[in-house]
């Protein structure tokens, strides 16, 4: 390989056939493909160069003319022009390091697709570059999925061959889609996330790419961790093709990107998807260093979903959603748990569906907040007159039993405000609790306790 490379910087009589040699090895069939890829290797460190040519009309198919017209300027038709080789043995080493690599890598990667795919421009190339196209087909070629290697290889170096790259995945059946799908991650990891073109992409997105486009944010997601993050912009671009397909998938890489109006909105779709995306969403937004909602809000939110009377989303739907966030408070600051419960406590109209469940996982998970629901939230509680619910009432009395022993004052203040039938009911089912009572009446000025409580112990 590096006789050729040789031959090809010094022996210009000799280059094309060099060039020849170096496709028919980056493009061979059989089992050992580790000739395959030295060779893809040497291409791209060696004889490939990314600049300073401008791009080709057929490698900007996400641009109409007049967007086109905007970058390439006068030389727009230039760019849909055709090239020729005019001397047999001798090709120009700035063509041959640049024209002639990407077009035979286009050539090779439009192969994929079935041979009836009609692409937005055809390639203009000199005979000599479509004849080496034939002869590469005439030998032991490669499989299909491995002519993708080259072109991947060449997006590292030069992010504006993507769009080519979607093109075909838009024109290929099922199997060969999965297949780029799969392996596009082998070039946008070595594109930094701030590469221009890679929000392009997404932005000229639509629902032919939809599947492609979500694997490509998830993959900037991870490159991204830990720098300076993808834009706002993005927000904005999934949001518009959200808009189309209404697939909630496509908002989970974003999830902290999306105006806060938006999150709102489209909050009840994302709840609804497996819990592996609900929790990648959820974590965007708690690992985000400026959140359009915070986390109390969004915890606000998601017991807002139910309620005695409607049902946004499933109620099994919200306890995951709930569980998730929940599983994440080691992230936070674990006092958000009591500003969320006492705003809702304090929100007229009914209790959420889930308020008391979550009231349950705080003192049994967070002890250091059980002083604060024995003395705060409990005695609200019983002002809202909790047992006309009969599920609220039932997780009452299971708060109620686990705060008895560590908070015995606080809890038998709150056995004191109850009714008398109430307070039978409970004193029937846990005589061990008069004791505490007495105690606590005992300290108790005259008239301080109603009457009931006295005649009951």
């Amino acid at each position: 390989l590096l006789t050729v490379l040789s031959l090809i910087e010094c022996k210009p009589s000799c280059r094309w056939h060099c060039l020849r040699l170096l496709f028919r090895l980056a493009y061979s069939g059989g089992d050992d493909s580790s000739i395959r890829f030295d060779t893809i290797r040497l291409i791209i460190n060696k004889v490939y160069s990314a600049g300073p040519h401008s791009p080709m009309r057929w490698q900007l198919p996400h641009l109409e003319d007049d967007e086109a017209k905007q970058l390439l300027g006068e030389g727009l038709l230039e760019a849909g022009a055709g090239w020729e080789i005019s001397d047999d043995d001798f090709v120009p080493l700035q063509k041959l390091r640049g024209r002639c690599v990407e077009d035979v890598a286009t050539m090779m990667l439009r192969s994929m697709a079935p041979k009836s795919a009609e692409f937005a421009f055809p390639l203009k190339v000199p005979l000599r570059v479509e004849q080496l196209r034939g002869e590469l087909f005439k030998a032991i070629i490669c499989a299909a999925k491995d002519r993708v290697w080259l072109y991947l290889a060449l997006c590292i170096k030069r992010p504006v061959l993507l769009h080519e790259l979607v093109e075909t995945f838009t024109k290929c059946d099922q199997d060969m889609k999965e297949h780029l799908v799969n392996s596009i991650e082998e070039a946008l990891k070595y594109i930094p996330a701030s590469e221009p073109e890679l929000l392009v992409l997404v932005q000229k997105a639509s629902p032919e790419t939809e599947r492609l486009i979500i694997k490509v944010l998830h993959i900037l997601v991870q490159t991204s961790q830990g720098k300076e993050g993808l834009s706002k912009e993005y927000g904005d671009a999934v949001t518009r093709l959200y808009s189309i397909t209404q697939n909630p998938r496509l908002l989970v890489p974003v999830f902290d990107l999306l105006e806060r109006k938006h999150i709102l909105d489209f909050l009840p779709a994302v709840m609804q998807l497996d819990i592996e995306e609900v929790t990648a969403a959820f974590q965007q937004l708690i690992r985000s260093r400026a959140p359009t909602l915070s986390i109390s809000e969004l915890l606000t939110e998601l017991h807002h979903m139910n309620n005695p009377t409607e049902n946004i989303v499933p109620v099994k739907c919200s306890m995951q959603a709930l569980n998730v966030v929940f599983g994440m408070r080691d992230q936070f600051d674990a006092k958000v748990y009591g500003i969320v419960i006492q705003a809702l406590v304090e929100e007229a109209g009914p209790l959420p569906t889930l308020f008391m469940r979550t009231v349950i996982q705080v003192v049994k998970e967070l002890p250091r907040l059980c002083d604060f629901i024995v003395m705060q939230i409990l005695p609200r509680l019983v002002r809202q007159e909790v047992w006309g619910d009969e599920n609220m009432w039932r997780g009452f009395m299971i708060v109620l039993q686990h705060t008895f022993s560590g908070q015995s004052g606080g809890a038998a203040r709150v056995l004191a405000m109850l009714p008398m039938s109430q307070l039978e009911d409970v004193l029937v089912q846990h005589p061990d609790w008069k004791a505490q009572l007495r105690e606590y009446i005992a300290r108790q000025p005259a008239g301080a306790v109603a009457p009931h409580v006295r005649q009951l112990l």
